[in-house]
């Protein structure tokens, strides 16, 4: 199975989340997760006594006597201002990620009704990662802060689950700090038993959030899950293909690179079963590149090859759920820009979640040159209005420079089948910004309306075409599967 979850990375002074447009585009991905957290996530400070910043005041004056979730528009001259700022902090997230000097930021009771009130809003369970690098004397984990931070959230009865630190295998590298797993299992208990003491004593709690499974990095991920692993709702770790500084279009689109994936999977769910055998695994963050992304790639069309095999993959090998990194924020990542425009990886995101169910099926290509040409099988998601239970969705990627052909097996050789074919749309080929589906390019019809997803019928019996580097969806109707009944 696999849900699909978003991210959000903010600095200080980001409060973008209010816009109703960005609102829309995260309900149409709901339900899912929506995670706060990443590097930055371990220097943010909570202060109760922090007064609002300016953007922040006059949102919540604007919202005074409406209802939260209906209203969601920001005033103009808080948006012109958030605007100009956005280049800047992102600016100045990036640099620091890349010269890996980090500086320690508060953040107020606003900032976080604000982020509670998006994710609600929104129709996403929200995941507030805690500040790991608190340290004592001795280097166990400070848990004062994060003990003023659940006091207020118990306050306001907000519903949220928690991890701790963010990829703690390179706190060296960031922070000068070095923690092994079992420390980091005994500071998970510590929170778990801080949980315990509160109205958040049935709130999920997930980690340790490793990066990708290396040597050291699966020593730390086998200490950890054998000191804490039993206090942990799922196991998450991070994955990301290449290097953002140096990739190249060629790398988004090699089978050779995408394949490495189900090794890093692999490696993973062997430490799970060898300490803590039937947790439940999940990628807590991924992206295409990391580094903030490739510039110029991770945020085109041809990001979502990477992205399509990914969930694909995921879904096959068991991973439960897949957290993408980032619906905005800094970074060439993100699902939806700086302008609040959709990408391509949020309308093939979009398309997953409504046409695509839990339950996965197996199937394969036969042929030559197989890796270049993936397909991924599931029963269809019935909460879609136009199918039912018993249909397929079946999912694919064609790597080749020629157009490439599937015809489904015997059985399902008659039936209906809706094609969602996704192209890119403009001059710029498969570093196009923007799509088109089944030839109608995918635009918002306005802040509050997503466009209608429309479907291609073929006619039954009629091969499945698949045009170079493209991917798309085929519905197969009335398909009948026990499995999926």
């Amino acid at each position: 199975m696999v849900f699909l979850g978003v991210e959000m990375e903010f600095g200080e002074g980001e409060e973008k989340d209010s816009s109703s447009k960005l609102r829309t585009l995260a309900r149409g991905l709901s339900p899912a997760y929506l995670r706060f957290g990443g590097t930055k996530a371990d220097f943010l400070i909570f202060d109760p006594k922090k007064e609002p910043a300016f953007e922040e005041r006059s949102y919540w004056l604007s919202q005074v006597n409406q209802d939260i979730c209906k209203s969601g528009s920001i005033p103009s001259e808080v948006e012109k201002k958030l605007r100009l700022e956005w280049p800047f902090q992102e600016q100045l997230l990036l640099r620091e990620q890349y010269q890996k000097k980090f500086k320690n930021s508060t953040y107020s009771k606003h900032s976080v009704d604000m982020l509670y009130t998006f994710a609600s809003c929104s129709g996403l369970n929200l995941i507030f990662g805690l500040n790991a690098l608190l340290r004592t004397a001795d280097m166990h984990w400070d848990s004062s802060n994060a003990r003023l931070l659940l006091d207020y959230c118990s306050s306001k009865n907000y519903n949220i689950s928690w991890e701790l630190g963010n990829e703690p295998n390179s706190f060296q590298k960031k922070a000068g700090i070095f923690i092994d797993g079992w420390q980091l299992g005994e500071d998970f208990i510590e929170l778990h038993k801080l949980l315990g003491k509160s109205t958040f004593k049935n709130a999920k709690l997930y980690g340790p959030d490793v990066g990708q499974p290396r040597r050291k990095t699966v020593k730390m991920l086998k200490s950890f899950l054998k000191a804490g692993g039993e206090v942990i709702d799922s196991v998450t770790w991070h994955h990301y293909y290449v290097n953002g500084r140096i990739a190249t279009k060629e790398d988004f689109l090699n089978p050779d690179i995408l394949d490495t994936f189900i090794s890093s999977v692999q490696k993973t769910l062997q430490v799970v079963e060898e300490t803590r055998p039937h947790k439940k695994v999940w990628l807590g963050e991924t992206s295409s590149a990391f580094g903030g992304g490739a510039p110029l790639l991770s945020n085109t069309f041809a990001a979502g090859f990477m992205w399509l095999d990914k969930l694909g993959l995921s879904a096959r090998m068991g991973i439960e759920v897949v957290m993408r990194q980032v619906l905005f924020g800094a970074g060439n990542y993100h699902l939806v820009d700086e302008n609040f425009e959709p990408l391509p990886d949020y309308w093939l995101s979009l398309l997953f979640k409504k046409l695509v169910g839990t339950k996965v099926l197996v199937a394969s290509v036969k042929g030559p040159d197989r890796s270049k040409l993936r397909v991924y099988l599931h029963c269809t998601n019935i909460n879609h209005p136009r199918y039912k239970e018993g249909d397929l969705t079946l999912y694919a990627l064609n790597l080749h420079n020629v157009t490439k052909r599937l015809q489904l097996p015997h059985p399902l050789f008659n039936k209906q089948v809706d094609k969602y074919l996704i192209k890119p749309s403009g001059p710029d080929g498969l570093l196009s910004k923007s799509v088109q589906l089944n030839g109608q390019i995918l635009k918002m019809v306005d802040e509050q309306t997503l466009p209608a997803l429309t479907e291609k019928p073929l006619r039954p019996g009629s091969s499945l075409g698949m045009p170079p580097f493209s991917y798309g969806f085929f519905v197969i109707r009335n398909a009948k599967v026990a499995a999926c009944i």
